[in-house]
């Protein structure tokens, strides 16, 4: 199922984030020690079973880790896709392959019918020790043009479903807004925003500038649950995420019931705004359970 349709049928769109199997990188896997990928296969199932039911597509993200080897995302989503028919959105960085690799890797997913395809560029490494930085495709609007390019030359294949990131935070610079355009008139059906931790509407309006810009196609929006307080202290060290004093205080006094009320929210402000907001993506951050309670009206 492509995630347009779902909307295009007016339907709010529900996409549920799982995180992809991987292992530690050569040199970094204890002496002794062996892994089962088959046995990280299952338990990604197993969580693809207990959600089905209330998902629309389940999300491959991107994870920056130099530490770690990451399955090819595509490879991955194909393998779900046959074990569990969901549908796999799987995630292609443009920072990790070069042209030729990236255009393959295309071909492949539509080969095996992979019906969305979420682009980004990826955040740079910054460290000698970690891998190279490609780029050879240095913006998503190029990359997608040539997707669309690819697409007109092969018979019997309906249009990918491709979503791409937007950042309402910088909606109102000029430039960016720019960048934003161009991405939706090279052929992104769906743009996915930044995780979400404001009051929903305050980021609402932040739509509703978009739109007054002139982007016209599809927003769904990031709820990414928190832990704790050191959990958000972490998020806020690692990826710079902006996350108010009363959020940290409500997550330090109460816990993960915290989190779990406060994404809760976020996500029934978005439904009861489904005229303005056309979807949610709710990462697990590795537990079923964190979806059911937020879905939990």
């Amino acid at each position: 199922m492509r995630v347009s349709d779902v909307i295009n049928s007016g339907n709010f769109a529900r996409i549920i984030e799982i995180f992809p199997p991987g292992l530690p990188a050569p040199g970094l896997i204890k002496a002794g020690r062996t892994i089962d990928l088959s046995v990280r296969f299952d338990r990604i199932i197993e969580s693809i079973a207990e959600l089905e039911a209330i998902a629309d597509a389940f999300s491959l993200p991107e994870l920056r880790d130099g530490t770690r080897i990451h399955l090819n995302s595509v490879s991955v989503a194909t393998e779900l896709k046959r074990r569990t028919t969901s549908s796999i959105i799987p995630t292609i960085t443009l920072r990790d392959s070069n042209r030729q690799n990236l255009l393959g890797t295309v071909a492949f997913a539509i080969f095996a019918g992979v019906e969305n395809i979420q682009i980004v560029r990826g955040d740079p490494y910054e460290y000698r020790d970690e891998p190279k930085n490609v780029y050879d495709y240095s913006k998503i609007a190029s990359f997608v043009t040539t997707i669309r390019e690819l697409e007109s030359h092969l018979s019997n294949v309906q249009s990918t479903c491709l979503l791409a990131p937007v950042n309402l935070t910088r909606i109102s610079e000029p430039n960016y807004v720019k960048i934003i355009r161009q991405r939706e008139l090279a052929g992104v059906d769906i743009f996915v925003t930044e995780s979400l931790f404001e009051e929903t509407s305050v980021y609402l309006n932040r739509v509703r500038i978009a739109r007054d810009s002139g982007i016209k196609i599809p927003i769904i929006h990031n709820i990414f649950p928190l832990k704790d307080y050191d959990d958000a202290v972490n998020c806020v060290e690692k990826f710079g995420w902006k996350i108010s004093d009363v959020e940290l205080h409500g997550l330090k006094t109460r816990g993960p019931n915290f989190g779990i009320e406060t994404a809760r929210n976020r996500y029934f402000g978005l439904l009861d705004r489904k005229e303005i907001s056309q979807g949610a993506c709710i990462s697990t951050r590795g537990n079923t359970e964190v979806v059911r309670q937020i879905l939990n009206s």
